[in-house]
């Protein structure tokens, strides 16, 4: 999979134009994700009903449609033949209706108040038996739990205007608890301090490095993001 070409950074640049994927700093974050998303989809039936919920530009919908998967997508601010321009929170997808639904990234756009209600709906517009991937940045990662130890504040995963939802992996698990059974949690990018943010600065140079750190992603609550498998 072309991962560069997957995700444009379209927003990215608007803010810095001088944004490139390769020097974006959670690159290796980004493509260890979609490897992970991309193993278990080729492991779905074709004829599975899937859809990418907050999908910005429909780039991944339109690259397993190309495969011959059945998927759509939904976003607030994006539309096109196959991603319905809607309000999540207010969507008018029918109960019961996907197999698989992903969420990756998405949650911790939403306030504090309003992520449960996403939860519902998501678990509305799920089959029974159904699961939703979801991704989600972990404000209580191992660097952050170290620079709350010196100086009393976790560290936000974007500024609070990009991620106003922003809270530490276990409040989320908590939230997801409440309507779907969690089967399953995998880290990604255990942030080793010092070592997490070479990746990050240098993401160019440092995949190798990146690589060398993967085994202390096993260590789930210690990582900047989490995949979580929930089952309706």
């Amino acid at each position: 999979m072309n991962y560069a070409k997957l995700y444009s950074g379209d927003h990215l640049k608007k803010i810095n134009p001088q944004w490139t994927f390769e020097k974006w700093s959670y690159k290796h974050t980004f493509i260890a994700k979609m490897k992970y998303i991309e193993k278990v989809l080729q492991k779905v039936p074709k004829e599975a009903k899937i859809l990418d919920a907050g999908c910005g530009q429909g780039l991944l919908v339109e690259e397993f449609h190309r495969r011959g998967y059945d998927i759509i997508g939904i976003d607030a601010f994006y539309g096109s033949e196959r991603v319905k321009k809607e309000n999540i929170l207010q969507n008018s997808l029918p109960n019961n209706t996907f197999d698989i639904i992903l969420c990756l990234d998405v949650i911790e756009h939403f306030p504090l108040h309003e992520q449960e209600t996403l939860i519902k709906e998501l678990t509305r517009i799920l089959k029974p038996g159904g699961k939703i991937i979801w991704s989600i940045p972990n404000m209580a990662h191992l660097s952050s739990r170290i620079s709350f130890l010196l100086t009393g504040r976790l560290l936000r995963t974007a500024k609070v205007s990009y991620h106003p939802g922003d809270r530490p992996i276990t409040e989320y698990y908590a939230l997801l608890q409440n309507h779907l059974t969690i089967e399953q949690k995998k880290g990604l990018s255990a942030t080793i301090p010092g070592l997490f943010q070479l990746t990050q600065l240098f993401p160019k140079y440092t995949g190798w490095l990146y690589w060398v750190l993967k085994p202390w992603s096993v260590f789930h609550n210690w990582c900047f993001n989490v995949i979580v498998v929930t089952r309706k």
